[in-house]
């Protein structure tokens, strides 16, 4: 017998893991969908060392996740993640069967993620980094983390969050993604567009919306990780995408 369970699998954003997923995994469960979520290298439990993260080792993750599955899958990608599902979805488009972006970065016409949040006027993420001193990773203040990342969070939600935080390996950010309009360009996408959000603002993710030509977007009044901040909200969002 076929199982017509949906099959989602989450990707999780910079600094973070599949720990920020922990949340909306369960409460997805709940509407009997199937939910696949993991660390990338040099996140959460996977200790890869930073000189050998690349755009191209969270590529290989994903890839390696979805090809364990015998189903398609719904392909959701947070905030960095987009560049990151977008080259999954070129590469393996037969196992994709729709793409999901929330408050996320896309590729388009090679530009990078720094390309893009360097251009959004309104981003307070960049002048607020705290770099390594050789520049391979990057971190946060407590002061940026509670203003600035997760600026609609609750104290409690950034005191359970930050210390699962790791150093944000700064490679993936200057890496470009090449996407064409017989792989990339044929998959079904839904945005979700976080209208608080400090790193990406709205008016930044509703261009790439424009740019990439998605006709579906959905909107929370969220900062930019809503499943820290609003899990439920996201796990609806992410069912009527």
């Amino acid at each position: 017998m076929k199982n017509n369970k949906k099959t989602f699998v989450l990707v999780h954003a910079a600094w973070h893991g599949a720990w920020s997923f922990d949340k909306t995994k369960k409460k997805l469960e709940e509407s009997d969908v199937k939910v696949i979520t993991f660390d990338l290298p040099g996140h959460g439990k996977d200790k890869t060392e930073i000189k050998d993260i690349s755009l191209a080792a969270y590529v290989q993750k994903v890839k390696d996740e979805i090809l364990k599955l015998n189903e398609p899958v719904i392909l959701v990608g947070h905030s960095l993640a987009g560049f990151v599902v977008s080259q999954v979805a070129e590469e393996i488009p037969d196992r994709i069967e729709k793409l999901v972006f929330i408050a996320a970065m896309i590729p388009y016409e090679g530009k990078t993620v720094f390309d893009i949040i360097n251009a959004d006027a309104e981003s307070l993420l960049l002048q607020n980094l705290i770099f390594a001193e050789d520049k391979s990773w990057a971190t946060v203040s407590e002061e940026t983390l509670k203003n600035v990342v997760y600026n609609k969070a609750s104290i409690e939600q950034i005191t359970e969050s930050a210390p699962n935080l790791v150093h944000q390996a700064t490679q993936p950010f200057f890496e470009t993604v090449e996407t064409s309009a017989n792989a990339f360009g044929l998959i079904d996408k839904t945005y979700i567009i976080c209208e608080n959000d400090k790193i990406l603002s709205s008016t930044a993710q509703r261009n790439l919306i424009q740019q990439i030509g998605i006709t579906k977007s959905l909107t929370l009044s969220t900062g930019h990780v809503p499943n820290v901040e609003n899990p439920d909200a996201l796990a609806l969002a992410i069912l009527n995408s």
